[in-house]
């Protein structure tokens, strides 16, 4: 195994990035369409965490590169309205999800005789209670079942301007508090409401925060040294033996052995809401790995035409299409079990235009910049613009630029 500094990723863009992005939403798109063939070969039958770990992580590591330069370049305000305004972007996402979520199963009962679909997804309390659950909806404190992911990421995004405060003091800081934070909310059951209904969000964000800071820690770690994680055997061992040990728990059903141990259900458990220690430590050694996966391997290798890569660049556009079609999917295949052909047919047309869809959105990236003319797109960058006129000056730009993290400098990586 050649160690990780000698594996550094190119200075562009990292592709690797939107490869397992990608590979997130394809996991999601399918796991979406509950007793379809193909669920059972996602990433949640193989360990304790989802690919929903793997795409706050990821989130949180794009996070560094898209904000925190910014926001360690001096230009706090701007990075902090950049990050609301694409938080803002997330919530008028989700209410369109709500509503096509509603409309689709609404169809399923009226067009095909499912009246069922109406108690499902969360669609029970709407019909029991409409004013007060669209009030829910509003909110995002109602959420519906497989809609329910952006409203978390948007908060997270809202929670973004004081973790990169708190980082521009001390990483290892911003961990800690996390970390911290991660576990009073599981002690003392801090949620945000889920009104009209009680108990909180599914995916509670105060606690799924620990996992966006370390995708952030990874990524300003990356931008400063070259590399996200350092090479060491002893932690490729344990994180080998530990993913292995999830795989037997799943494979032969051994969650009764967890819950005899002495410990409380945030360290044994794998609870999604609090993010059970098992779950964390999972998505951990599995980013552990891949992190450090040889220089010859396929996932160290990966180019900007990679089909999956594609798909990463533009993951808000292809999830929300995802979801559509994983609604449209749950209606169609309504509690039917399994079935090659259709399955195949069904989950195989949804990728393909998943694909297909990333690849219009390339192609219109591309076309507008030839329409417009060769100044399309060149927004004035001000970090860019400090370290240019730092060069120019003759200073480190660098210092020019005020990029500071810690006792080390953040320098660009793209």
């Amino acid at each position: 195994m050649t160690s990780a500094a000698s594996l550094r990723a190119p200075s562009g863009r990292d592709h690797r990035v939107d490869f397992w992005r990608g590979v997130a939403l394809v996991m999601i798109f399918i796991n979406h369409i509950p007793g379809n063939l193909y669920e059972n070969f996602t990433s949640r039958n193989f360990g304790f965490s989802d690919a929903a770990e793997l795409f706050v992580f990821l989130a949180g590591f794009a996070s560094a590169f898209a904000y925190g330069r910014l926001f360690f370049a001096g230009h706090e305000l701007v990075s902090t309205l950049k990050a609301f305004r694409r938080s803002g972007v997330l919530v008028m996402v989700q209410l369109m999800l709500s509503t096509l979520a509603l409309g689709i199963y609404s169809w399923g009962a009226l067009a095909l005789g499912h009246g069922e679909l109406l108690s499902r997804i969360g669609l029970s309390q709407f019909i029991a209670s409409p004013v007060e659950t669209m009030i829910g909806f509003a909110t995002m404190t109602h959420q519906l079942g497989y809609v329910n992911i952006l409203p978390m990421y948007a908060v997270l995004l809202l929670m973004l301007p004081a973790l990169l405060f708190i980082a521009r003091i001390s990483l290892n800081l911003m961990l800690g508090v996390s970390a911290v934070v991660w576990l009073l909310a599981y002690v003392f059951a801090i949620d945000l409401p889920n009104y009209p209904l009680p108990g909180g969000w599914f995916f509670n964000p105060v606690a799924w925060q620990l996992i966006f800071a370390l995708g952030l820690y990874c990524g300003f770690q990356r931008i400063e040294r070259g590399y996200a994680v350092p090479f060491h055997p002893w932690l490729i061992a344990a994180a080998g033996a530990y993913c292995m040990i999830a795989f037997l728990t799943i494979r032969f059903n051994l969650w009764s052995w967890w819950a005899a141990l002495p410990f409380p259900v945030l360290l044994t458990g794998f609870d999604k809401t609090y993010v059970s220690l098992p779950r964390l430590l999972h998505i951990i050694a599995i980013v552990y790995l891949f992190a450090n996966a040889s220089a010859t391997s396929p996932f160290s290798t990966v180019k900007r035409d990679n089909p999956l890569a594609m798909l990463g660049r533009h993951s808000l556009p292809v999830f929300a299409a995802g979801t559509v079609m994983s609604l449209m999917g749950q209606v169609i295949k309504n509690d039917r079990t399994p079935h090659f052909l259709a399955d195949t047919l069904m989950i195989g047309a949804g990728i393909a235009i998943l694909f297909a869809l990333a690849r219009f959105l390339d192609w219109w990236a591309v076309a507008q910049k030839v329409a417009l003319g060769p100044t399309a797109g060149r927004a004035i960058d001000p970090t860019r613009a400090e370290l240019s006129a730092g060069a120019k000056a003759g200073q480190d730009p660098r210092r020019a630029a005020g990029s500071k993290l810690g006792q080390g400098s953040v320098t660009p990586a793209e």
